[in-house]
């Protein structure tokens, strides 16, 4: 008696991206054979384990005859895109919102505390490091991200003492109070620094210690 092989197909694979969760094969018909092949083991396919590129999957057959016969179908792992993500510069509490940049292959998406829409906005994140990520998705669907730390410095504090009522023929005088040192005062009369009561002319004025 001589048994005739049995007939065995293997359906045609997906392609997988290098960090897709290994998985149990299927498509090997009849049911019961056994899969084998670069990343293959016990039944199941490890995209990590066997790389980026086209792996030959083999799916053999035994009957009741123990006659055996086989089929085999490629497996494609794409591999992940090459993304990065440029140093931020920090920026001030105060800062009013703006787009960010730096994230290549361009097209891809932002996210972190007090990014919206690709925008960034410092008030809404608060004084601190943040963790800022940029993915981004290619052709093949596979996805990769790379992230960087955006500082929010706090602002100073700020603070400039009461001043003693001045007299129209005063003198023009330095003027001090301003706290810390090193700002600058500015307002009616004010030039270097220096107050001018003639030149401000009677009345009250507001003076501005910026810093």
């Amino acid at each position: 008696v001589v048994n005739a092989l049995p007939v065995v197909s293997l359906a045609d694979f997906d392609p997988v991206c290098l960090d897709a969760e290994p998985f149990t094969l299927t498509g090997g018909n009849p049911e019961g054979g056994i899969y084998s092949g670069t990343g293959v083991t016990g039944g199941t396919f490890d995209p990590a384990a066997a790389g980026a590129g086209t792996h030959t999957i083999t799916y053999s057959y035994t009957d009741a005859n123990g006659c055996s016969a086989s089929a085999s179908a490629d497996m494609v792992v794409n591999g992940l895109p090459v993304v990065s993500l440029a140093d931020f510069d920090p920026v001030c509490l105060d800062a009013e919102p703006f787009t960010l940049t730096g994230g290549d292959p361009i097209g891809g998406i932002y996210s972190g505390t007090g990014v919206t829409g690709g925008t960034f906005n410092p008030a809404e994140a608060g004084v601190g490091a943040h963790s800022i990520t940029y993915s981004y998705t290619d052709a093949n669907g596979c996805s990769s991200s790379d992230s960087k730390d955006f500082v929010v410095n706090t602002l100073p504090s700020v603070s400039l003492a009461d001043f003693e009522p001045v007299c129209a023929d005063a003198e023009p005088f330095a003027l001090t109070g301003g706290a810390p040192d090193g700002g600058i005062y500015s307002g009616t009369g004010v030039t270097g620094g220096a107050f001018n009561p003639a030149e401000a002319g009677v009345g009250t004025h507001s003076i501005t210690y910026s810093y």
